[in-house]
C-alpha cells in the first residue's frame, strides 16, 4: 500500500518536528519551541501542498534566526531540513518527464 502525500508529510516532517519540540521544551529553549510549533501549525493540513511548501520555506530559515541549539537538537533539525527539502523537490518535480508526450 502506498502512502499518500499527507502520510509522507506526517512521517517525514510533522512527527520529527513534534519530537524536536519535545526536546526543545525539555531543554528550556522556549523561543525555539514556539518557532517550531508555529511551523507545525502551518502543517495542520498536510494534504495541502501549498501549505506544506510554505512551511518548508519557513523551516529553511531557522538557520538565520540566531538560535543556538544543542548538538542533539541540531542533528534533528538537519535531518528534518533534509527530509523537507527532498519533499519540496518531489513536489516541484514535473508529473511527466520533459519531452514526454
Amino acid at each position: 500500500m502506498s502512502a499518500t502525500f499527507a502520510d509522507t508529510v506526517r512521517a517525514e516532517v510533522i512527527i520529527p518536528i513534534e519530537s524536536l519540540c519535545g526536546l526543545l521544551n525539555e531543554e528550556a529553549c522556549y523561543a525555539e519551541f514556539v518557532w517550531f510549533s508555529n511551523i507545525l501549525k502551518m502543517l495542520a493540513t498536510p494534504e495541502d501542498e501549498a501549505s506544506v511548501l510554505t512551511a518548508v520555506i519557513e523551516l529553511s530559515q531557522c538557520a538565520f534566526l540566531g538560535f543556538v541549539f544543542s548538538h542533539e537538537a541540531a542533528v534533528q533539525i538537519d535531518q528534518i531540513l533534509e527530509r523537507a527539502i527532498t519533499l519540496a523537490h518531489t513536489m516541484s518535480a514535473p508529473a511527466t518527464p520533459s519531452g514526454a508526450h
